[in-house]
């Protein structure tokens, strides 16, 4: 079965040359949520750090991409989400933030990504801030000139102090179950994705308990958020950033992306952006036992103790194997700093 995994998704994703989809093409562009930092440089000057994605959908193949997942999984998927992975990126474009008193632009790069950083003023963040979480966000309409392609941003405000919960998505919140790749096809591309049960209501709770600020540290590829933020909000989970890789033609396939060790790198530098770009905020990480995120978490841990106010990390009650090797990953954080859940309704009300 694997083999043939990758011998279709390999077909489908180097098919792009023998078919001319332009008639059909379709551009678009989203946002996905993101943070801002005190800038150090200037205590009247905040750093906010972009990401998006300005696309042009090709049908053709995504039709063949869908067809080849469904004689695998033998189940239907959904086209919509099938289309963002077989999409191009728009490169060299601007793409431009309405509604300020000056001119705000950046350029996608040459895979279509908005990922340059920028400073706003203290008098344009109020402009733009919306209440929410400690500190609050920013909300903002980012838009391709000339063209009527337009959608929404937000940026949320991380201050020196508080209290930030880091959240991984993928088997932490979200049934995705990776050691599958069968199962991480269906749980990605079909149907609603489930959540596992309680983590939104123990989420909001500690939301309102400690007036905190959320990120959703994630290994999936950001052309899945616009999905992800319907599961958001469906399932009533706390808003917050979002951090993402981003798939590519340069990929060899979504499974061998999904698979890869690469994302422990992204991790390990977006919790350390956090970290850096805060002064006394705590923060508490969640993560699971299927992928790295014990590893990563020691490791952060090891540079930054008394920032790291506690470890979640879900496994299942009766994994005992899986509790030996968390003993010896944790063995330098002291025991009272980390602890495992199968569901919401294992984690405490209260962290502190």
């Amino acid at each position: 079965m694997g083999r043939v995994l990758l011998l279709l998704l390999s077909v489908v994703f180097t098919s792009s040359s023998i078919t001319n989809a332009f008639l059909f093409d379709k551009k678009g562009l989203f946002l996905v949520p993101s943070v801002a930092f005190r800038d150090r440089s200037s205590a009247s000057q905040w750093t906010l750090y972009n990401q998006g994605w300005h696309y042009e959908e090709n049908p053709v193949k995504a039709l063949l991409m869908e067809k080849s997942l469904e004689l695998i999984v033998q189940k239907d998927l959904d086209r919509n989400r099938v289309k963002m992975f077989t999409a191009e990126g728009k490169e060299k474009k601007d793409v431009c933030i309405d509604g300020l008193t000056r001119s705000m632009c950046t350029k996608t790069d040459n895979e279509g990504r908005i990922k340059n950083p920028f400073t706003m003023t203290n008098e344009e963040i109020e402009l733009l801030r919306q209440p929410g979480g400690n500190g609050g966000k920013v909300t903002f309409q980012a838009s391709i000139p000339k063209k009527n392609i337009k959608t929404q941003g937000e940026v949320y405000l991380c201050d020196d102090e508080g209290v930030t919960f880091i959240s991984d998505i993928d088997d932490t919140i979200k049934i995705t179950e990776v050691t599958s790749s069968t199962q991480t096809l269906i749980n990605t591309f079909s149907g609603d994705f489930k959540a596992v049960p309680g983590m939104a209501e123990i989420y909001r709770h500690w939301a309102g308990q400690y007036n905190a600020t959320f990120a959703y540290l994630t290994a999936s590829p950001d052309q899945l958020y616009p999905f992800l933020r319907e599961f958001f909000d469906r399932e009533q989970f706390p808003s917050g950033s979002a951090h993402m890789r981003h798939f590519t033609w340069f990929d060899v396939n979504f499974i061998s992306f999904f698979m890869s060790s690469n994302y422990i790198k992204k991790k390990t530098e977006t919790l350390e952006m956090f970290l850096q770009n805060t002064r006394n905020r705590r923060f508490i990480l969640l993560g699971d036992i299927f992928q790295k995120d014990s590893d990563i978490y020691a490791s952060v841990y090891a540079n930054y103790p008394d920032r790291i106010a506690k470890i979640f990390i879900r496994k299942y009650a009766n994994d005992v194997d899986g509790q030996q090797r968390l003993e010896t990953i944790f063995k330098d954080i002291p025991r009272e700093k980390w602890a495992t859940f199968e569901t919401g309704a294992d984690l405490p009300r209260s962290i502190f």
